[in-house]
């Protein structure tokens, strides 16, 4: 590992580190700014779990940093419902998080109102937080990649059921389901919500609706099978003594054209590369933004049973040009939707199955933002900003141990104008307690085995995989970071 590499991790991981902390770190800042505000005795406030690995006492608060920043919680025994209830000597509510138990006191219970603001602070700091961040990429601009603009087919497998049905390269889809979709990614989570999918397309020659089925890839998210968006062609790197070195490609080019065919994905351009062995054709490509022409001579790869110009690709490239300046209501209300989409199917027999298969935990979190991270410093905002909405959203969700269960128990006690009583909200709370933990470790012994295929996934593939993809009259399939 050279000095660049190791300096390059440690940004990554620092930028990580402070960009996830932010999130947990707004949110209990709210429930700790809304309760001092009403006078609310607080004990501790702490960013993650566990024993501290930093602490200080300012006041009668201790304010510290646990082992595991998977997390964090305000002390505030006046949230606790079991308060006062001389028989339940437990207090360990921390606006809407569990916190470290402490020996019972006697404190005044606070009114329901406040206990309601002091929940809701916590997602107000995360939608704050979010609306900054909104306006920063909006100003600045996010690189975007062309399936983040457009929801057009880069590539279809020729044994494809999609292909058998009339789908072809550069088609568009207009809608899944009667749902309209506006660049890939809807197309991804309307397809990971079904088994079976209606997809209207724009062709050459008209719309056409095609029914197709979905199947889960190698992550486990449904998707219409052989089908791909649109990709840049962006070389990452050059084999020594390759067709394409002898050209004079160079690393950072954009190929756009191939023998006068223009180019919509790396795996199209797999496909061209392919059904040319042996011949010399023209190759355009971009560089600085001025065209060059040049002539490669495709050669075949005994390893790959294909043939090859010798470059890697940069899966992850995004026109740094084109950059979209998304309005910060826009990009909330899209964040908004996208989890209320989620939380829908959830709720709805026949996509729940599928749903909750395509969830990610914190692990899978905690990776997708490192991969933001090394795609800039604006699109890692623009995820954070996603992260925030998420986090106000599901705490509010009106379940026990979440900032919604405070909210819910609190305005039932409006209603009833007497506290719910302190077991039922002990016994609720431990349930759906035991339930959360339990439903994490299992979403992260699965985003472990997510990230262990992509791990093996971002390897050059091997020539039994390349043949098992499609046909032998299909072009090749491609690794993540495709190689040609």
């Amino acid at each position: 590992m050279d000095h660049i590499t190791i300096i390059s991790f440690v940004y990554i991981v620092a930028a990580v580190a402070v960009l996830f902390g932010l999130c947990i770190f707004v949110h209990e800042l709210g429930h700790f700014a809304a309760a001092k505000a009403l006078g609310m005795v607080i004990d501790v406030f702490s960013i993650g779990f566990g024993p501290a690995i930093w602490k200080k006492k300012i006041g009668n608060v201790l304010f510290k940093i646990g082992i595991f920043p998977i997390g964090g919680y305000v002390a505030l025994p006046q949230m606790d419902p079991t308060a006062g209830d001389a028989s339940l000597s437990k207090d360990k509510t921390a606006g809407g998080n569990a916190g470290p138990a402490e020996p019972a006191r006697q404190l005044p219970r606070a009114a329901p109102w406040k206990k309601i603001i002091v929940a809701v602070a916590g997602a107000a700091g995360n939608m704050l937080l979010a609306y900054l961040i909104a306006w920063v990429v909006f100003i600045a601009g996010k690189p975007s990649m062309p399936a983040e603009r457009c929801a057009v087919v880069g590539f279809v497998e020729t044994n494809s059921e999609a292909y058998a049905q009339g789908m072809r390269l550069g088609d568009e889809i207009l809608a899944v389901n009667n749902r309209a979709v506006q660049n890939w990614q809807e197309v991804i989570q309307e397809n990971a919500r079904y088994e079976r999918v209606e997809i209207l397309l724009k062709t050459a020659s008209g719309e056409q609706t095609l029914a197709l089925r979905t199947e889960k890839n190698a992550l486990g998210f449904r998707m219409v099978p052989g089908i791909r968006e649109i990709t840049l062609c962006k070389v990452m790197s050059v084999e020594s003594g390759s067709s394409a070195a002898a050209a004079g490609i160079q690393s950072g080019d954009l190929i756009r054209k191939l023998d006068g065919a223009e180019v919509l994905s790396i795996d199209h351009l797999i496909a061209l590369v392919s059904a040319r062995a042996g011949e010399t054709v023209p190759v355009s490509v971009e560089r600085n933004g001025v065209e060059h022409v040049m002539n490669v001579t495709p050669r075949l790869d005994p390893e790959l049973n294909r043939a090859r110009i010798g470059i890697r690709f940069d899966p992850a490239a995004t026109d740094s040009d084109r950059v979209v300046h998304i309005p910060p209501g826009a990009q909330i209300k899209s964040h908004s939707l996208v989890i209320l989409r989620v939380l829908r199917s959830l709720l709805t027999p026949g996509e729940a199955k599928a749903t909750s298969q395509a969830l990610g935990g914190p692990l899978m979190i905690v990776y997708m933002l490192q991969e933001m991270v090394k795609k800039g410093i604006i699109i890692a905002l623009w995820f954070t900003c996603l992260l925030n909405v998420n986090l106000a959203i599901l705490n509010l969700f009106p379940l026990p141990v979440l900032d919604g269960g405070h909210v819910f128990f609190s305005l039932l006690e409006i209603i009833i104008r007497r506290p719910v009583p302190p077991k039922a909200v002990l016994f609720l709370n431990q349930v759906f307690f035991g339930l959360l933990i339990l439903a994490i470790v299992l979403i992260t012994g699965r985003d472990i085995k997510r990230l262990y295929k992509i791990r093996l996934l971002s390897k050059p593939p091997a020539p039994a995989e390349q043949q098992a993809v499609t046909n032998p009259a299909s072009p090749p399939a491609v690794s993540d970071d495709g190689e040609n």
